[in-house]
């Protein structure tokens, strides 16, 4: 039911490794991954989960990777 009440924009989702942005058709693929921990959802974008499958099947922490600064 709308009484009129301002919903709250949701925050900016990102890809916790490489930062890239959780866009809306993304929200209705299955790329992306959600991890559960200590009440925090976070996401992981499609390239990154599969970069990073082993770190997730484990249960270990996904870690942005060190990447060289481009010029």
């Amino acid at each position: 039911m709308d009484d009129g009440t301002p919903v709250p924009a949701r925050p900016t989702q990102t890809c916790t490794v490489c930062a890239g942005p959780r866009t809306v058709n993304d929200v209705r693929g299955l790329a992306w991954s959600s991890h559960h921990a200590d009440g925090v959802v976070s996401w992981v974008c499609g390239p990154c989960t599969r970069a990073h499958l082993v770190e997730i099947e484990t249960g270990r922490p996904v870690r942005p990777a060190a990447l060289p600064r481009s010029a």
